[in-house]
C-alpha cells in the first residue's frame, strides 16, 4: 500500500512539471529519461512559492474475499485523508521535487502514457509491487494551476490470491500562504 501512495505522489510531481508528449522518440515506450526531459523542458506550469497543503484521499476501494467487518475497518482507515504541509522556495516552486508531494522515487514503475497540456494531466503507469509478480496499474487525470492542483486517481493492484484490489481517490494541493520565518 505504501508503494502505491508513494507512486501516486510521485506522479503528482511529474505531472506538475511536464509540458506533454513524453514519448519523445515515438517508440511507444516512455522511459524515466523521457519523463525527466519533459520535466526539465520549458513551458511548464510554475507553482507559487509559499506554504502548500497537499492531501491524498482514497474514496473507493474493493478488496475481494475480505469479510464485511474487515471491509468496514479498512474503509474507516482508507476514508481518512493524508494531509501534509511543506514550504516551497521560488526555486522549488519552479520545479518541485518528490519530497514536496511526500513521495519517493520508485524504480519499479514504467510509464504507459504521460501527457500534460493546457493545464491538464493524463498519466498511466504500471508499478511492480512485490517480488511475487504483483503489479499496480495507476491512472491519473487532473488540472494544475499556480496556486492549486487537483487530480483523480484509480489504482488496480493485481497479484493477490483473492483477485485485484481497486482503489480510487483524489490528490489535491493548494497554496495556503507565505512560509513562516
Amino acid at each position: 500500500m505504501r508503494i502505491i501512495i508513494a507512486a501516486t505522489a510521485c506522479l503528482a510531481l511529474l505531472g506538475g512539471c511536464s509540458d506533454g508528449g513524453a514519448d519523445a522518440d515515438g517508440d511507444g515506450t516512455i522511459t524515466e529519461q523521457e519523463v525527466a526531459a519533459e520535466a526539465a523542458s520549458g513551458g511548464e506550469i510554475k507553482m507559487r512559492a509559499g506554504e502548500w497543503e497537499n492531501t491524498i484521499e482514497f474514496t473507493e476501494f474493493d478488496i475481494p474475499g475480505v469479510p464485511e467487518g474487515m471491509k468496514d475497518m479498512i474503509a474507516g482507515q482508507m476514508g481518512k485523508s493524508i494531509t501534509a504541509k511543506s514550504c516551497l522556495t521560488q526555486e522549488e516552486a519552479d520545479k518541485p521535487d518528490a519530497g514536496f508531494f511526500n513521495g519517493e522515487k520508485n524504480d519499479d514503475c514504467t510509464y504507459d502514457e504521460f501527457d500534460r497540456s493546457g493545464g491538464k494531466l493524463k498519466l498511466r503507469m504500471t508499478c511492480d509491487t512485490d517480488e511475487s509478480g504483483g503489479s499496480a496499474k495507476i491512472a491519473m487525470d487532473g488540472k494544475f494551476g499556480r496556486d492549486s492542483f487537483t487530480m483523480t486517481m484509480s489504482n488496480v493492484v493485481s497479484g493477490s490470491e483473492n483477485g485485484d484490489v481497486t482503489m480510487k481517490g483524489t490528490i489535491s494541493g493548494k497554496r495556503i500562504g507565505d512560509c513562516a520565518g
